[in-house]
């Protein structure tokens, strides 16, 4: 305190809020727990955490948040497909190269390889127009050699990945949605 002026600090966003260090996570959820006298690392302050802080921070994050928009002319695409053929819900990853196109479906909930891959001439919108239909593109950004090395199942982390995105897709498909109905004409207390 006599060098810095105050010899406590507030942990917001998994941070010191006065020397400004990113604070480990066993640090940060001891501090959270409040059981113990916890000391930042860096400065040597005394660390406290106030939950109303942290709540709005969640809020506001979660609120503002807007889902990336998958690029139209990107060489790679993901889409999610609620009922492709004897799989059911699944994941479909396509690639384009130089002269043709790579399809790969991914069952939904296990992240396994159906089948095998499949080339076609052109680019995947004209070579595989059938899997298409009904679908809901998504983010993707592996290139074609990762996901070769990936073998017959998609690593967790590209499959929390996917999955997050689809969720995002259709929570923002929904708000859409409603924002659509209740704004028509039909639907307006004025109009009957």
């Amino acid at each position: 305190m006599k060098f810095r002026g105050s010899g406590i600090s507030e942990v917001k966003d998994q941070k010191c809020t006065a020397c400004q260090v990113m604070l480990r996570p066993q640090t940060y959820n001891e501090v959270r727990a409040g059981q113990k006298v916890i000391e930042c690392e860096s400065c040597q302050r005394l660390l406290f955490f106030n939950p109303e802080n942290e709540a709005k921070i969640e809020r506001t994050n979660f609120t503002t948040k807007r889902r990336a928009r998958p690029k139209v002319d990107s060489q790679q695409a993901w889409f999610y497909h609620p009922g492709y053929g004897e799989i059911g819900e699944a994941f479909i990853a396509f690639v384009n190269a130089s002269t043709s196109s790579s399809r790969r479906v991914y069952e939904l909930h296990t992240g396994r390889q159906a089948g095998d891959t499949l080339n076609r001439e052109g680019s995947f919108r004209l070579a595989f127009p059938e899997d298409l239909n009904g679908v809901i593109r998504l983010n993707g950004h592996w290139d074609e050699e990762e996901i070769d090395s990936w073998g017959s199942e998609l690593p967790m982390v590209v499959l929390d990945s996917l999955l997050s995105d689809l969720a995002a897709a259709r929570a923002e498909s929904s708000h859409t949605s409603h924002a659509a109905t209740a704004g028509s004409p039909s639907e307006h207390p004025a109009a009957s």
